[in-house]
């Protein structure tokens, strides 16, 4: 009974990991990882560095394309097209501006405009 508690709890250990393995019926495994994700508002996450607007919120992954919201269970594929979106998304304001968004700690490359140092030129 111990043994079996043991290797019980060591399967579901292995399980809760990010990274996760996968065998099918074929024997076909497959591994994923859940994305690095952003606060956007309460109840809302953006995929971090992602090239599409892609959100997570309520279980789905939301993905903004020209207009139509679609969904889907992983962040990278299987999206379809919804027509009954959840307020929380409705509510994001541009969506097309959270494509690349970086999770704090990251580090720009080149600072922003008003950042840059600019000494005082005279005119003589």
């Amino acid at each position: 009974m111990l043994r079996t508690s043991l290797i019980l709890g060591g399967l579901l250990a292995l399980g809760v990991t990010t990274g996760c393995y996968a065998t099918g019926r074929a024997g076909v495994s497959a591994t994923y990882s859940t994305p690095e994700l952003v606060y956007v508002s309460p109840g809302v996450q953006v995929v971090a560095d992602y090239d599409y607007p892609v959100f997570y919120s309520q279980g789905f992954y939301w993905r903004y394309n020209s207009g139509i919201w679609m969904r889907s269970r992983l962040y990278n594929r299987g999206f379809v097209r919804v027509h009954t979106v959840p307020v929380v998304i409705r509510q994001i304001r541009y969506p097309h501006r959270y494509v690349h968004v970086r999770a704090r700690g990251h580090v720009r490359a080149r600072p922003a405009a008003r950042d840059r140092y600019r000494p005082n030129r005279r005119r003589y």
